[in-house]
């Protein structure tokens, strides 16, 4: 039987974490039908059998990675609320933010599509439920944006939207061209749309800085924010 979180003491809790960073780092980048049970286990240095106290089916293992890489998304979106940061150097890094989590996550996104299994549709509410809360962390930034006169007068309720469709789509159709070029790419067509002429020189060289920044390190490093 699965153990429960709420009684879980916290070496047990630990053990769980261990688990889900072990089937996170091998669902990364990998189609859900070559990670095995077996080796998630190995590497997560337990027996299947403890694996499975934990995690009932490969598939909930799955579906809880997939939350707590989203998870960690929108903790990392959060964290681009600095005082003193502009709302497009918050926006650069958001995106940058974004573009990580979903490149890692391309094997589901490419599994969505026309996929009708119940595992499909588990991950499209996931994705649909967390994509509300990152949306949100995005019109924050849209909203300060406007209101600060770096962003012109837009659609703050819609945009978000756009933008998660467009890195997903980008991420996609990419094939093997290198990440920083799509995220140039996205970024480009983002800035050139939302921030206002004026301004558009110093959002350039704020971008530039932001990308180079060391800070901003692949999303599996900020895997946490679970929600089960």
């Amino acid at each position: 039987m699965p153990l429960d979180m709420e009684e879980m003491p916290d070496w047990r809790a630990k053990r769980r974490e261990s688990i889900l960073t072990a089937a996170a780092e091998l669902f990364a980048g990998r189609d859900y039908a070559d990670v095995q049970v077996d080796e998630v286990a190995k590497r997560a240095g337990v027996g299947k059998a403890t694996l499975y106290r934990y995690f009932p089916s490969k598939e909930e293992l799955y579906l809880e990675s997939l939350e707590r890489a989203l998870g960690g998304l929108e903790q990392r979106l959060k964290g681009h609320a600095a005082p003193g940061a502009t709302a497009v150097t918050r926006l650069t890094a958001m995106v940058s933010a974004l573009i990580d989590t979903l490149s890692e996550q391309l094997p589901t996104l490419k599994l969505l599509g026309g996929d009708q299994s119940d595992l499909a549709d588990r991950m499209r509410r996931i994705i649909r439920r967390r994509s509300e809360q990152i949306a949100a962390a995005l019109r924050r930034v849209l909203d300060d944006g406007v209101a600060t006169g770096e962003f012109r007068a837009l659609d703050t309720a819609m945009t978000p939207a756009l933008i998660i469709g467009m890195v997903r789509g980008g991420i996609m159709m990419a094939g093997d061209q290198p990440r920083e070029a799509l995220e140039r790419a996205v970024l480009d067509m983002i800035l050139s749309a939302t921030v206002m002429a004026n301004v558009m020189t110093t959002a350039v060289a704020s971008a530039a800085v932001t990308l180079t920044a060391p800070s901003f390190a692949p999303a599996h490093h900020f895997a946490s924010g679970s929600s089960t």
